[in-house]
């Protein structure tokens, strides 16, 4: 927090998008600056703790109220939706608890920090420009509920004390507050002018920041990688560096940069960073060397590359830099751009011309998502670990046992990344224990978990900030069904969850080469971070727990339940663990429909096809229990990836129900051929042969049909005792003999029926069926 800074946006009024911004990012109130997370001014409490805080502001020398953001914390939650208030109405609240006419101004503007877009209010209180004219306080003019705890007594004078709002009792207190509130922002505000240029190079039309590294470590692969990425193809003019926060993005464009002005690819280059903090051994402090802001401030600091004073207006700024990037080959490395809230830089660069030589390098946290060339930065092994402690521990004068344990160590806690393992032998330093120092990167307050991951985790979308949340809790990388009972959460909000957290590249994703089935990691320094982050989802944790262990014993193969399935495991050659689990569920769905019970079907079947999502058998069930449903569409899909998948085994189970399917459909081609599909992984399946030949008889084909009704009943007909299904291909044979006009044909079978069902009284059911063929 710069106070120098804060006091002159005060004096120049500025209630801009880029000063509010710049007001939250402060993290941390002062005497001009004050964070509320809400703002009620329908009652005489709320009217009396707001007169009081704007009092206090303007005896200060003026200061800022930010809505939005949570006190203490200083989390930027925002606003729903905007304030009910002008600033007519502010005053006019002032007015009322305290008799004053403060100058009150107020403007709301829309923010995204926690993945959807905020209001944010920022009001402005504003006070004398002289600091000499300060030395007269406002008081409370007149009583306002004086006998209430929250009330204002006529004479008091209010101030602002570091963060807070006090009542100071005389002037000679006033004076003192005031003289302190003077010396730290003068004093601030010399230590900010004695700062000099950012840039460490300033020749010709080169300007590059100071290296962060006196020797970069390793990673010779990646370097080749990206210096081909920077001079490569001229039509792939944008390079996207991403990774996680710390892993050595800035480190690695800071490199292209000086290994571009030894070699002299460019004939100009900029290196800008849009960094707010650095990371210390003492902390997180704000970074002073900034130079990247909006996009007229990019186009600014290119005209001034070149010599050439910045045009007033954006379009003039866009034309001249064009020009001048289309004259020179250009360098330009943005860095840090994922902090930059101005989405028209990416824009600016993605739209320039093909006469154009430049060539941008960006880093970030995030994929852009656009068709530049992406680099990703991984976290780096073992033996890069080591190498690193290596040379780090040299330029800091520090003795540490390099044993292959505590390399290992450090890698895990640190996650690969480099910034991490500076900052634990900085604390190592200062402490001299290296488990203090290593429990202290992955701690619930550890600076290196807030810089690496704040920024990406504020732009997450709430369902990505829950399945990563949730992701902490597993042992092992979940794979998708789990995460989505866990997280609670549909499948399609999962996937689109875990998309979008591969592109902030803070999960990966594995797929088992034997199953297919993927499953989602991410390192442990990322899940520390998500851990912390639980408690904002209330009781979400716990409830998480719970899902997964009645999940599990639901699917724990006791034995009475695996005797009672047995004969379906052999019938469908299910071996898998998962598969029977998967097959035991489909059955537990159908009981479930039967029972009239679709909440508990539908869940049911789907934990099936999450647990067995490769099984034919699994799919060609969900595709039965969605038909009976009248779920056509989705019938279909299953059925078609069930036969896809089909084996010697379910093969005939899931065409028979692609047939049914078709049926459903009025695709009578396509039920004859799933059919006759069926058919070859079943050739002896009686009851499919008898359906092929009535949907071949349907469809004006007899003499097909009749050839499939004779195969039935050369099977069936020596058998000592008949069956069913003997008398209805008899019946079905009869019908197609006489589409075909073979009468004697048709009367030697319905003969042979009415012997059958004369003969053996358990076919005497049949006979209704026998006395509909009589002419």
């Amino acid at each position: 927090m710069n106070l120098s800074k804060i006091e002159r946006l005060v004096r120049e009024g500025d209630l801009s998008l880029d000063a509010l911004k710049y007001l939250i990012n402060c993290r941390g109130e002062c005497e001009w600056l004050d964070f509320k997370q809400v703002l009620h001014l329908d009652n005489d409490y709320g009217i009396a703790t707001f007169t009081r805080d704007a009092l206090a502001m303007k005896n200060t020398g003026g200061g800022y109220l930010v809505i939005g953001v949570q006190d203490k914390t200083w989390v930027p939650v925002g606003l729903i939706e905007q304030l009910p208030y002008d600033t007519k109405q502010l005053r006019d609240k002032i007015r009322r608890g305290s008799g004053l006419d403060l100058q009150v101004d107020m403007v709301q503007h829309e923010l995204r920090y926690t993945g959807e877009s905020r209001w944010f209010a920022l009001v402005l209180v504003r006070a004398a420009l002289k600091r000499r004219k300060r030395r007269t306080p406002s008081l409370v003019r007149h009583d306002f509920h004086p006998k209430e705890s929250y009330g204002l007594s006529r004479g008091e004078i209010y101030f602002r004390k570091g963060d807070s709002t006090v009542k100071i009792t005389n002037e000679d207190e006033l004076e003192g507050l005031l003289d302190d509130l003077e010396d730290r922002t003068d004093r601030e505000s010399l230590e900010q002018g004695s700062v000099g240029s950012a840039f460490a190079v300033e020749q010709g039309t080169y300007r590059l920041l100071e290296r962060d590294f006196e020797e970069f470590v390793g990673r010779e692969q990646l370097r080749e990688q990206l210096m081909n990425a920077v001079v490569g193809d001229p039509r792939i003019w944008i390079v996207n560096v991403h990774g996680p926060g710390g892993v050595g993005k800035s480190a690695l464009a800071t490199w292209v940069a000086y290994d571009c002005l030894d070699n002299g690819p460019f004939e100009a280059i900029l290196q800008l960073t849009a960094k707010e903090t650095v990371l210390t051994a003492g902390g997180i402090t704000r970074a002073r060397s900034r130079t990247l802001h909006s996009l007229e401030d990019l186009l600014d600091q290119i005209a001034q590359l070149f010599g050439e004073t910045p045009p007033s207006t954006l379009e003039d700024k866009k034309s001249l830099v064009i020009e001048w990037l289309s004259a020179f080959s250009t360098l330009l490395v943005l860095d840090n751009l994922e902090t930059v809230d101005d989405g028209r830089i990416i824009a600016f660069i993605q739209e320039l011309p093909p006469s154009s030589k430049a060539k941008v390098l960006i880093t970030s946290r995030r994929k852009t998502g656009g068709w530049e060339k992406p680099v990703t930065v991984p976290e780096l092994n073992e033996v890069e670990t080591k190498e690193f402690v290596k040379v780090k521990a040299v330029e800091m004068g520090i003795q540490i046992p390099m044993t292959g344990q505590l390399v290992s160590e450090i890698n895990e806690s640190c996650g690969g990344l480099p910034l991490a393992i500076q900052w634990f032998l900085g604390r190592y330093k200062r402490c001299g224990d290296i488990k203090a120092a290593l429990k202290g990167v992955r701690h619930k307050d550890s600076p290196v978990l807030e810089f690496s991951f704040r920024n990406t985790w504020d732009s997450l979308s709430p369902d990505a900030r829950r399945v990563l949340s949730v992701m902490s809790i597993f042992d092992v990388p979940p794979k998708h069904y789990m995460i989505s009972l866990a997280a609670d959460l549909p499948h399609e909000s999962v996937d689109t969850a875990l998309r979008e957290l591969e592109d902030a590249t803070l999960i990966s994703k594995h797929v088992d080469q034997a199953d297919g089935r993927e499953s989602f990691s991410s390192l442990p320094i990322t899940l520390s971070f998500a851990a912390n982050q639980l408690p904002q989802f209330g009781s979400l944790e716990k409830d998480a727990r719970q899902r997964l262990n009645r999940y599990k014993q639901q699917l724990d193969l006791e034995g009475y339940e695996v005797r009672r399935f047995i004969g379906e495991f052999e019938r469908y050659g299910i071996e898998n663990d998962n598969d029977k689990r998967g097959v035991i569920l489909c059955r537990q769905g159908e009981s479930e429909t039967f029972s009239g019970n679709y909440e508990a079907a539908d869940d049911l079947f789907k934990q099936a096809r999450e647990i067995a999502p490769t099984s034919s058998y699994v799919l060609a069930m969900s595709s039965s229990y969605e038909l009976a449903r009248g779920h056509i569409g989705r019938a279909k899909g299953f059925a078609d990836s069930a036969c896809s998948r089909a084996t010697r085994l379910t093969g005939g189970l899931a065409y028979s129900t692609k047939a049914r399917v078709c049926a459903a459909q009025r695709d009578d081609n396509g039920r004859i051929n799933a059919l006759k599909r069926a058919l070859e992984y079943a050739p002896e399946d009686v009851v499919q042969r008898h359906q092929y030949g009535v949907a071949l008889s349907r469809s004006g084909r007899p003499r097909e049909a009749i050839d499939e009704f004779t195969k039935i009943i050369d099977l069936e007909a020596p058998r000592t005792v008949p069956r069913e299904t003997l008398v209805m291909a008899l019946k079905t044979r009869v019908i197609n003999y006489r589409r075909l006009g073979e009468r004697q044909m048709a009367a030697e079978d319905l003969a042979f029926a009415k012997s059958l069902v004369r003969d053996h009284p358990h076919l005497a059911g049949q006979s209704h069926h026998i006395a509909e063929l009589e002419e």
